[in-house]
């Protein structure tokens, strides 16, 4: 196909069909992801609007449960407030029995007159005075003469009072616990309503649910279906392949055998080879490390000849280098007095020099007005080169003199480095 592609002449509208194709192929693979993005994003929304309602029944269930159990909670809590009232009541009835054994004790004896009591410090016993208007036989015929008709009557008064108030407490108890079991009926029956609600909503839910559930089901069996045929498919095809593996496998498996024969063959072949070059191997071997061993004994020795060489060297070049750097100091030393020696004559020269130029050219300008030339001035003039060539002879020599430095100095550098 590729091929017969290679062979068909491009032309600009075959170019331009193929450039439309791909630019349609490249928008509806955009538009494709696009909408496949939307649709993920919706699915998302729905999983998680799904996820929230569900916790938010939880949560609601929860918090039914504990308000049924604060309600129990407050239930218990009025009953424990009727018991302590019930009892509160009793204790006020107990209080009222007390009150009239008390009176009843005290009309049975003599009623004492005032007490004086005295106390006194640092003591730990207590004086109690009891005044008394008599005797005992006084006391016996006072208890005698008391009229129990008027004890029993308050007996009877305290009884009936008490009667009352446990009457009165019975029916408050009474009242409370009607209240308290309407209250229950009312918070049973709203929780009730509330359980049937939740119940009803659950059912919608759980019904819609279902439908739901029952339509993937259908979507599921026919793509179950097409997945059937199509594995089916598969197998077969499968069958056939693992078939023709099966054939392939036996030749295979054929070829395999005879190639592990010739493998066993080769392989004893190349034991052998490499057993002979094993050992022709180790026999260079050794012969190469005894080889080694002399020549690393004779590099041993060079090196220490050379060692001892360097040593003798070195000492010598220390030696060389502080002759020389003791002869570059003098040579310096000697190079700046000739060097100041020479400024100061050159400096000399060049005003003797001067002076005679201009003397020569005065005698000079003389001699051509006025005579022909004498043997006076042919001495100075002998003299002025005489001075010349000896100036250019120190000159000479102090270019000499320089050059000597410089080649020492690069002696001193060769020799450092």
């Amino acid at each position: 196909m590729d091929a017969e592609l290679r062979k068909l002449p491009l032309s600009e509208d075959l170019l331009a069909y193929y450039r439309q194709r791909l630019e349609r192929c490249e928008q509806e693979y955009a538009d494709s992801q696009a909408h496949i993005d939307d649709i993920r994003i919706q699915h998302e929304d729905v999983h998680r609007t799904q996820w929230e309602a569900h916790t938010r029944a939880g949560e609601v269930a929860e918090l039914q449960t504990r308000l049924s159990e604060a309600q129990v909670a407050l239930f218990e809590e009025k009953r424990n407030v009727l018991r302590l009232l019930a009892e509160a009541e009793e204790l006020k009835v107990q209080e009222l029995k007390d009150r009239k054994k008390i009176r009843y004790l005290l009309n049975l004896g003599l009623k004492p007159e005032a007490e004086t009591t005295y106390f006194r410090d640092r003591l730990d016993k207590r004086i109690v005075k009891v005044a008394r208007g008599g005797d005992s036989a006084e006391l016996e015929k006072e208890i005698l003469n008391n009229q129990p008709e008027g004890a029993d009557l308050e007996i009877l008064s305290d009884e009936i009072e008490g009667l009352k108030l446990t009457v009165s407490s019975l029916r408050a108890q009474l009242a409370d616990q009607a209240k308290n079991h309407e209250a229950t009926v009312a918070g049973l029956m709203r929780d009730r309503q509330a359980a049937m609600d939740a119940e009803q909503a659950r059912r919608e839910h759980e019904a819609a649910q279902i439908g739901t559930l029952m339509d993937k089901v259908g979507k599921l069996r026919a793509l179950c279906r097409e997945n059937i045929r199509e594995l089916l498919h598969t197998k077969k095809s499968a069958h056939t392949h693992e078939r023709r593996l099966i054939e392939e496998k036996s030749a295979l498996l054929q070829t395999l055998s005879t190639t592990t024969q010739q493998l066993e063959t080769e392989k004893t072949r190349a034991e052998s080879a490499e057993k002979a070059i094993e050992a022709r191997v180790v026999k260079k071997h050794d012969a190469l490390a005894s080889e080694l061993r002399t020549q690393v004994g004779r590099y041993e020795k060079e090196v220490h000849v050379y060692k001892t060489k360097y040593e003798t060297v070195e000492k010598t070049h220390r030696k060389k280098v502080s002759v020389l750097e003791n002869r570059l100091a003098a040579v310096s030393a000697s190079y700046a007095t000739l060097k100041r020696r020479r400024d100061f004559e050159i400096e000399g020269f060049t005003n003797d020099i001067l002076a005679l130029r201009r003397q020569l050219r005065t005698l000079e300008r003389a001699i051509l007005k006025y005579a022909p030339l004498e043997d006076r001035e042919l001495v100075l003039l002998r003299i002025a080169k005489e001075t010349g060539d000896r100036v250019a002879r120190i000159s000479s020599d102090l270019h000499g003199l320089k050059a000597k430095v410089y080649g020492v100095e690069r002696d001193l550098h060769a020799e450092a480095f």
